[in-house]
């Protein structure tokens, strides 16, 4: 014999809220990722400007020391952010020289949350 328990309207709105709230906080967990207590800086030439919800990615080739090349994703904000602050594909796509400022992962990948973005132009564009 299993329990039963009712639960009224305004609980099972309250536990709604709740489990969703913990699902956004698990899609956008910040600190699990990346290191907010690092930066790091990379410089090459863009492959990809992925304009896209819910975050946008930049990928650059970045030369190594021993000259093999490493894709960077630089993850932005989403498309009506980077509109808001003057960063479109109209202005950076495949082929233009930029270097970049972000928060490193935590395991070492070649992924940053990009706060710094220096245009080809040597406009420095700030997103955080």
């Amino acid at each position: 014999m299993g329990v039963s328990m009712k639960v009224g309207p305004v609980a099972s709105g309250l536990w709604v809220t709740m489990l969703a709230a913990q699902h956004a906080s698990g899609h956008h967990s910040f600190g699990a990722l990346f290191d907010p207590l690092r930066t790091v800086e990379v410089a090459g030439v863009v492959t990809e400007f992925q304009f896209r919800a819910p975050h946008c990615y930049i990928l650059v080739d970045v030369p190594g020391d021993s000259g093999e090349k490493a894709v960077w994703q630089l993850e932005t904000t989403s498309p009506g952010q980077l509109i808001r602050i003057g960063l479109t594909p109209g202005n950076l796509g495949p082929g233009d020289e930029v270097s970049a400022i972000g928060n490193p992962t935590r395991d070492g990948r070649s992924l940053m949350r990009l706060l710094t973005i220096t245009m080809p132009g040597g406009e420095e564009i700030e997103l955080q």
